[in-house]
């Protein structure tokens, strides 16, 4: 139990970031003490080297103002006892490198440093040596050898490094659990969105991570998921009334279907009368079918089974011909077709699927233009930019500012569109996904009282091979 525990924390984000921390924390703590370190030592020997070159020239100007001597030894040698602790002792060497006199217990030091003649300072183990050549006036040149115990300096570096230790060790214990703390106050925001939407239900979610206003990284992270929750939310919203919508259209036609089970069942009837509402089953049933084909080919497009990008389609050909059978529709209800332009485009996507495209469009242009009125249609292929725009314009009733929004909302109807013709509202909603899927847009123009204008932009599959565009009224 405890191990598992243990593993547990071990695999937070905060024991993590815990040892990142440490981690850092401690190299650049090491890094830093190993550079005082060498820093307070260069300063000690430079501040020791310094006073024992200034005993050099304190040395030099007393051979300047007496002769080596008896006098002179004396005086050095009470120095030398002086500073006995420090082990501080002066050689004299000739010119020709052959030792003249030394201090009371010099120590006989051999060393290359002696045929040196300017001025050096060399460690010799525990001691700090610095030699200068001195050439007095009128005399011989002498050189100076003056040295001391490096001890003060030792004891210095000792507690230098007893203090690091100290620090160095009580940073390493601190680290972890600062970093400990830090992290945890860090994730405090991060554990209230986890909590909040791990409380989030399908069947509510109208809750929202809270947002602190500060505008870090866990802010945006909040924001995100937010907007995340308002699509999920819209979306089930859509999908919830499209359900409700859906189950309303489909028990209209099996309402009627009953109804009409029902009064065949009622009583028995004459052939005509049974032949009648054979009639009307079928005509509920045919209804009822080509509901459901509309619903099946939008739950496509939410499946992403629109695509078709493997297939191309020559849209020239299908508008031309989705024109010629609307032909006699537009015609038997006082309306004029044409199509204004029509170049040849081909484009990504199953024939199938960008007839529906068409004939919607073209269906609702008739079925909402009052007689003498007139749909254009134009297909424009853009070489260079390898677009396809499809537009069908009408000079119907026009489409009301409100509605414009939703007009491609799945069961959307709009009220005088609703006045004029009976319809399921998937129209639209099939045109848009179906456009959508292959990597397209479309989108509606309209004046109220003067008519629609719907535009379709798809991406052509290779370039156009030649203009066949004229006007010709269908």
């Amino acid at each position: 139990m405890l191990f598992g525990r243990l593993r547990d924390v071990f695999q937070t984000l905060r024991f993590r970031l815990m040892l990142w921390v440490t981690l850092v924390v401690s190299l650049i703590t090491l890094a830093a003490l190993l550079t005082v370190h060498q820093f307070v030592y260069n300063t000690l020997l430079n501040e020791f080297d310094q006073r024992l070159k200034d005993d050099i020239g304190e040395v030099a100007s007393s051979i300047r103002q007496n002769p080596i001597g008896p006098d002179l030894h004396h005086a050095l040698n009470v120095k030398a006892r002086n500073h006995s602790l420090r082990g501080w002792f002066v050689q004299l060497y000739d010119a020709d490198h052959n030792l003249i006199w030394a201090t009371d217990d010099a120590p006989n030091i051999k060393h290359a440093l002696l045929y040196s003649d300017r001025l050096m300072a060399l460690e010799e183990g525990p001691l700090r040596i610095v030699q200068s050549r001195f050439e007095p006036p009128s005399r011989p040149a002498v050189i100076i050898r003056l040295g001391s115990t490096m001890e003060s300096v030792i004891e210095d570096i000792d507690l230098l490094n007893w203090i690091m230790i100290l620090a160095g060790a009580s940073i390493l214990i601190l680290a972890p659990v600062v970093g400990y703390l830090l992290a945890g106050r860090a994730l405090r925001p991060l554990a209230w969105i986890i909590a909040t939407t791990a409380r989030l239900q399908p069947k509510k979610l109208d809750e929202r991570l809270p947002v602190r206003g500060t505008g870090d990284e866990l802010d945006q992270l909040s924001r995100t998921i937010n907007g995340m929750l308002d699509r999920i939310a819209a979306h089930l919203g859509s999908s919830n009334d499209f359900i409700a919508n859906a189950a309303h259209e489909l028990r209209s036609p099996l309402a009627a279907i009953r109804s009409s089970v029902e009064v065949a069942l009622d009583r028995l009837r004459t052939p005509d009368e049974y032949a009648a509402l054979l009639v009307d089953v079928a005509d509920e049933t045919s209804r009822l079918g080509n509901l459901v084909n509309r619903l099946l080919l939008l739950a496509e497009g939410d499946a992403g089974r629109l695509e078709g990008a493997d297939q191309t389609a020559q849209l020239d050909g299908i508008v031309r011909e989705s024109v010629e059978m609307f032909g006699a529709v537009a015609e038997s209800v006082g309306v004029e077709i044409e199509i204004a332009q029509l170049d040849r485009a081909s484009v990504p996507g199953d024939d199938f699927h960008l007839r529906q495209v068409v004939r919607n469009l073209l269906d609702n242009a008739i079925k909402f233009t009052p007689p003498e009125g007139r749909v254009h249609v134009s297909l424009q292929a853009d070489v260079s930019h390898e677009m396809a725009t499809l537009v069908v314009r009408d000079t119907g009733i026009g489409i009301p500012p409100e509605d414009l929004p939703r007009i491609f909302e799945r069961f959307y109807r709009v009220d005088k569109s609703r006045q004029r013709q009976s319809g399921t509202g998937l129209g639209l909603a099939i045109c848009h996904a179906i456009v959508n899927a292959l990597g397209g847009s479309i989108h509606v123009e309209s004046v109220q009282g003067k008519g629609s204008a719907f535009t379709v932009v798809l991406p052509m599959q290779r370039s156009v091979e030649g203009k066949s565009g004229s006007s010709a009224a269908a």
